[in-house]
């Protein structure tokens, strides 16, 4: 009797599956894809909501940011895999938007450059701030003020490749890892997209100040002063001192520890030229400079050198804007 139920029941079964297919029906039909709107918000010290970035060169600003997906592997590791990315002039709250894949989580990453529209890349009288694929002649990104979706037509995915990478396609200085810009960059390590969910990306200035003064330069001599990776600076008898330089750093995601400040360690070299002789280098010297801070460089008794006596250097350190020690830490979290 209970195999004759078991023989009636699975004929039920069949017919329904049956039934199904000649309507047409995929009973193994997977579930349509769900998306939530994420909701972004800029914070930290480029809040947009502050006083201080609601200046007039505002529109000066460039923020790139790249929307990457975390995939889990079956051993265990995590791959990103780009999702969006914009580059924008224009950014307000509540205008950084974009629908993104429920089950996964996401990886934020921002960079702004302040008056970059003075300080970046131009082509054919385009401005092209960011590029779109590595090489002697990368792609260029342009301003849309919106997210545009990595996934490309033909297969290929496109991202800010230079958002996390010291170099940056600077006016004269795109070879440098510390070109003279002031650059601020966040990043959100993991996110999980909730709906009616304001999400902030704290953004915070990743550069250091730097002017170089010098004394007892003779008539005949230059001074040639090179921080490690950036530009060079030059002082003459007639020029002092340099202007105040803003100096990107190289630590651009190293994660910031409640109660220390962030520091970049560049390797200073002053050489001095003069008329008719050979130059040489005169001061070999490791600064940690301080995110926020300008550093003054004195450098004395240059006709020393030589004598048995010894080039001093001299460094004074002066806050920027607001507090270094409002250091928190920023990178991470959902």
């Amino acid at each position: 009797m209970k195999t004759k139920h078991l023989i009636l029941a699975g004929l039920v079964v069949l017919s329904q599956i049956l039934q199904s297919c000649l309507k047409g029906e995929d009973v193994y039909k997977e579930k349509e894809p769900t998306y939530t709107e994420l909701d972004l918000n800029i914070g930290g010290e480029c809040s947009l909501t502050e006083k201080p970035m609601s200046r007039a060169d505002a529109s000066k600003e460039i923020f790139g940011i790249n929307v990457a997906m975390l995939i889990q592997n079956p051993n265990g590791s995590v791959t990103q895999k780009p999702y969006a990315y914009g580059i924008f002039d224009n950014i307000k709250a509540g205008n950084l938007k974009l629908n993104v894949l429920d089950g996964y989580q996401y990886r934020i990453s921002c960079t702004m450059i302040k008056e970059g529209k003075d300080s970046l890349l131009t082509k054919d009288g385009t401005l092209y701030p960011l590029t779109l694929s590595k090489g002697n002649d990368p792609k260029l990104g342009t301003i849309t003020n919106k997210f545009i979706t990595a996934e490309r037509p033909d297969g290929t995915q496109e991202y800010l490749f230079d958002l996390e990478n010291s170099k940056i396609g600077t006016k004269g200085q795109s070879n440098y890892t510390r070109p003279f810009i002031q650059r601020y960059h966040g990043i959100i390590d993991k996110l999980t997209v909730a709906p009616d969910q304001t999400n902030t990306l704290e953004v915070y200035r990743r550069y250091f100040g730097v002017q170089f003064k010098q004394n007892g330069l003779q008539a005949d001599c230059k001074l040639e002063i090179q921080i490690d990776g950036a530009p060079t600076v030059w002082l003459t008898p007639d020029k002092k001192e340099s202007p105040e330089l803003m100096v990107s750093m190289r630590t651009l995601t190293t994660p910031v520890e409640t109660g220390k400040i962030l520091t970049d360690n560049a390797r200073v070299k002053v050489t001095v030229h003069r008329t008719g002789k050979e130059a040489e280098d005169i001061l070999n010297y490791n600064i940690n400079f301080k995110r926020n801070y300008m550093h003054t460089i004195v450098i004395s008794d240059i006709d020393h050198f030589g004598t048995g006596s010894n080039v001093s250097i001299h460094v004074e350190e002066t806050e920027l804007e607001n507090s270094a020690q409002e250091d928190l830490p920023w990178q991470g979290g959902n």
